[in-house]
């Protein structure tokens, strides 16, 4: 009787995230948040960041491998304008451009995070924490480049389903009004922990309850047993 009863209390639970994932558009929503940079000796050596990702599909997801690229647009600038340079050469006299950078040489135009994601389940969210060895924190401020690199879709075995889900792929900015909405506010694993817990706390009370119970009854019995 209590086993029939909590299967059905975590049914009437399970009900309302079953319907949401049906309804659900086939997307994956992420935000990047919480940068800080990483100081030794008072300098800048790398950035915190953590990166959140909704499932907002009815699809599952796995062996889903993630690299982000931030663009630095000066650096980028910089390095085409030195490579569109023009020379002569004093020999020949022919002219032309240089097509090299000295920027280039001790610089990168990008930085790249690249990363695996555990197995996202529908309307399940997961949130990371990551690092990054470079001083332009303020880079992680902008929009990235996201790129699929695999992905299993729909619990495939073998093929890589990496543009699929590349396209499932949506960023939500502080912009968007989903980025303060559609996520929740603490992450799928401790949402589960926590409801394992109070599920746990409940049976112990249920148990309680039934264990009072049956005491009762077995000291009425043995009242009745002795009146005979």
């Amino acid at each position: 009787m209590k086993k029939s009863f909590c299967l059905g209390l975590l049914g009437l639970v399970m009900l309302p995230s079953m319907a949401l994932a049906q309804y659900n558009k086939q997307e994956v929503i992420y935000k990047i948040h919480d940068i800080s940079p990483v100081k030794e000796d008072g300098k800048v050596v790398s950035c915190d960041y953590s990166i959140t990702f909704y499932n907002r599909s009815s699809t599952m997801l796995s062996n889903l491998s993630i690299e982000l690229q931030w663009l630095d647009e000066v650096i980028d600038t910089q390095i085409k304008k030195e490579k569109q340079e023009k020379y002569v050469d004093k020999k020949t006299k022919i002219s032309g451009y240089t097509g090299k950078s000295k920027t280039e040489e001790y610089t990168t135009k990008s930085i790249i995070s690249s990363f695996a994601v555990p197995p996202l389940a529908p309307s399940k969210q997961i949130s990371l924490k990551r690092n990054i060895q470079t001083d332009r924190c303020f880079l992680l401020m902008q929009k990235p480049t996201l790129k699929v690199t695999s992905c299993l879709y729909s619990g495939q075995k073998s093929e890589n389903s990496a543009g699929v889900c590349q396209d499932m792929m949506r960023l939500i900015t502080p912009a968007d009004g989903d980025y303060f909405t559609e996520f929740k506010p603490i992450s799928y694993d401790i949402e589960k922990k926590q409801i394992e817990e109070e599920n746990a706390k409940e049976k112990k009370e249920m148990d309680k309850i039934y264990n009072d119970a049956l005491n009762s009854i077995n000291a009425v019995t043995e009242a009745l047993r002795n009146m005979k």
